[in-house]
């Protein structure tokens, strides 16, 4: 996986609402930009930040429907 094309997927989107932790424990955060669907991305990474972590980016329809409940 190309991680530039990955990460790049994010242009352009805000950060809208913190959504507390998720199932795993990492911070969960809401993103919205004009004219395309609201994704959540999840931040791994170690608290002593040994290494540079990773964003995961969800753009399931499942969990869309989730965040519009809350």
């Amino acid at each position: 996986m190309d991680m530039n094309e990955y990460y790049k997927q994010l242009e352009g989107f805000s950060i809208n609402k913190y959504l507390g932790e998720g199932e795993d424990g990492f911070p969960k955060f809401l993103l919205k930009a004009p004219n395309y669907a609201p994704v959540t991305i999840e931040v791994s990474a170690d608290e002593e930040g040994n290494y540079g972590g990773f964003l995961f980016i969800n753009t399931d329809e499942k969990e869309k429907a989730w965040i519009n409940i809350q």
